[in-house]
């Protein structure tokens, strides 16, 4: 895949949870509880991120290269 299909890939990724958003939770773009310290709010933004990051790995590797996922729950 090349990197201009990828980048198109992310984007289509983020429009659309972007439109989920907007229909289903529109309250996320100014109830940032994410940022209080020891609530769930905060650990699920985090386990969401690195799950994100997992993904743009995977698609970032070279072909025939695996992605350390070691340590990630399934």
């Amino acid at each position: 895949m090349s990197d201009s299909s990828k980048v198109g890939l992310l984007r289509q990724r983020r429009d659309n949870i972007r439109e989920w958003l907007d229909e289903e939770a529109p309250y996320t773009e100014v109830d940032q509880r994410h940022l209080d310290a020891h609530t769930p709010e905060r650990a699920y933004w985090h386990h969401g991120y690195q799950a994100a990051l997992t993904d743009v790995m995977a698609m970032l590797a070279l072909e025939g290269e695996k992605t350390d996922t070691s340590g990630i729950p399934t």
